[in-house]
């Protein structure tokens, strides 16, 4: 990842925490009326009895679920579906001006994975939503996960949309790159490519670490088709704020962002094994940062 495009996207995750914040805490305004003018007359009812559980299921749970004095409704592109795909974009449509959204959360399993302050709203998109980023679900254990857009407008109003969908289980790598960490040393592309020093290499199911020096790094998606790794997106598990991720693995933290752009761009390599040797042969790559680190002879860290 480039310095000047982190820095541009820890501005705007930032400064989305903060107005974040400042609306959990403001009291919401009183819903308008929504009753007809016409008289009618009404038979007395007895209210059943509801338990509070039962009151913030329904409150939560559901297409379009709607807080009270929020008078829009909420879309977007997971609806209908049942089982998940391992990447595709999750855009998220608020019937509603766009001057008037002030945040859209994505939310796995209740947990908020993603912030967007600026149309088109999806998850794991840059700054100008030139570069449409990826929902990856390699990271997430197979079975059923709820995906819940939550649209909050500028009056502190919200309007949930979930989708209760399966996500397969994500297929291992081939055995001989399996069961350790690569590593090499990497020359550094100056001040906007990748810092100098020792990296590391690790392929997963989840993916392709490639960690820094510096006790971070990113986790792009692959598939492996004999000896070629195809090299697509990067994965994005939370939110990055402040240079900061709630991601750890492989005793490197803070793991998110990207190298060129939230979209990849997808690269090709050759991959061969000898030994403790592991040789990595560009075929396509239109991510110089990327190639600069990958690129090359890697040895299995013991």
């Amino acid at each position: 990842m480039t310095r000047r495009s982190r820095a541009a996207f820890l501005t705007r995750t930032s400064t989305g925490l903060a107005a974040l914040a400042t609306r959990v805490c403001r009291p919401r305004r009183n819903a308008p009326s929504s009753f007809s003018t016409e008289r009618r007359q009404v038979k007395p009812f007895r209210m059943l009895p509801i338990t509070i559980a039962a009151l913030a299921f329904l409150l939560t749970v559901g297409s379009g679920t709607a807080a009270a004095g929020a008078a829009f409704k909420v879309s977007s592109t997971l609806d209908g579906k049942t089982t998940l795909p391992s990447r595709l974009h999750w855009l998220v449509y608020p019937k509603l001006s766009p001057t008037k959204v002030a945040e859209v959360d994505f939310l796995i399993d209740g947990k908020v994975r993603w912030i967007e302050h600026s149309a088109p709203y999806n998850y794991a998109s840059d700054e100008n939503g030139k570069e449409m980023g990826f929902l990856i679900t390699t990271w997430l254990s197979a079975g059923t996960h709820t995906f819940t857009s939550r649209v909050l407008d500028m009056s502190g109003n919200s309007v949930r949309d979930t989708v209760r969908a399966r996500v397969l289980a994500a297929p291992a790598p081939p055995a001989p790159l399996q069961g350790g960490i690569w590593t090499r040393i990497v020359q550094g592309g100056g001040s906007d490519g990748p810092p100098t020093g020792r990296w590391e290499l690790v392929f997963d199911r989840v993916g392709a670490w490639h960690l820094d020096p510096l006790g971070s790094g990113v986790a792009n998606q692959v598939s492996f088709h004999g000896n070629v790794i195809n090299v697509f997106a990067p994965i994005q598990m939370a939110p990055l704020i402040n240079d900061h991720t709630t991601v750890k693995r492989y005793g490197h933290h803070n793991i998110g962002g990207f190298d060129c752009t939230m979209a990849g761009p997808f690269g090709s390599y050759h991959w061969s094994v000898s030994g403790d040797q592991l040789t990595l042969t560009a075929i396509k790559e239109g991510c110089a940062g990327r190639g600069t680190i990958w690129q090359g002879t890697w040895t299995r860290k013991r």
